[in-house]
């Protein structure tokens, strides 16, 4: 499949009318990817058109981002019920979850809430432990306190834009000019990304944690600056069976920057599932 093709749809999930891109063979093999903070779907574009051979993958725009209509109220237990929605609306098996950043906060979460419908966990640069440094996490992804502090999206302040869409990466200069157009229509339609930001300082991620009893990989940029590498050393504490791979010279926009190694360590992780 073409890098640029990657089929848009919309079901009712939860009330909510919820956009998702959908790709592979439809074979009974899914994958549900859950995309990040001042993100969409669109941004697994590289992971799902590799991994299309082998599995279904689909990404849904969280609530309040891309294409998907916002909800209220918005905390972790409410995108819980929405994630579960999601799944019952396309009649999804028990699966992989890949989570990314806030995703990777939600998928675990989800697991945690309904073990039954998830098999494996790919975490990339999970902001599990972010809500003890809010602060930090907040400028680093490229946010205004100001903006949290009213609850205004990221898309109504444009002068934070053109820094923060590639505040994220290590190495800006290495991307092409459509993943700055991506990267920007993400931002654009971000509307949610204040409301996320509450949901973790509202409800603490980290809790529970060393009750997810499913196999978890977790894949982290040794310079990511929003959600930095030393948490995936302190989740290894919590969950000592882990895997944990670190991409040097890497950000925290691990699909784009280090898409090759990202492909191939999801594929390993995976495919060890199909071997049992």
């Amino acid at each position: 499949m073409d890098i640029n093709e990657l089929p848009r749809r919309s079901v009712d999930a939860l009330g909510i009318e919820t956009n998702y891109y959908i790709t592979g063979e439809e074979n009974g093999r899914f994958i549900l990817l859950l995309h990040g903070m001042t993100s969409s779907g669109d941004a697994y574009r590289e992971l799902m058109v590799a991994l299309a051979d082998e599995y279904c993958l689909i990404a849904p725009d969280l609530p309040g981002f891309g294409f998907s209509e916002i909800t209220q109220p918005y905390r972790l237990s409410h995108l819980v019920e929405w994630v579960a929605a999601f799944r019952d609306a396309l009649d999804l098996p028990a699966c992989p979850l890949i989570g990314h950043s806030f995703g990777g906060v939600l998928a675990t979460r989800f697991t945690l809430a309904h073990p039954e419908d998830v098999t494996r966990l790919v975490l990339l640069a999970p902001a599990l432990l972010a809500r003890q440094n809010i602060p930090k996490f907040v400028m680093s992804a490229g946010i205004s306190l100001g903006l949290v502090d009213l609850g205004v999206n990221v898309s109504q302040s444009q002068r934070i834009v053109p820094y923060a869409v590639k505040s994220a990466f290590y190495d800006s200069k290495s991307q092409p000019e459509s993943v700055w157009e991506r990267r920007l229509r993400d931002y654009e339609n971000a509307r949610a990304s204040a409301d996320a930001i509450k949901a973790i300082a509202r409800q603490n991620p980290r809790k529970n944690l060393d009750q997810v009893a499913r196999p978890i990989c977790m894949i982290w940029g040794n310079e990511d600056a929003v959600v930095l590498a030393s948490d995936g050393d302190e989740l290894l504490e919590i969950w000592p069976d882990a895997e944990l791979t670190k991409l040097a010279d890497c950000g925290h926009v691990l699909v784009q920057e280090k898409t090759a190694v990202v492909i191939q360590t999801t594929r390993a992780f995976l495919g060890a599932e199909s071997s049992l």
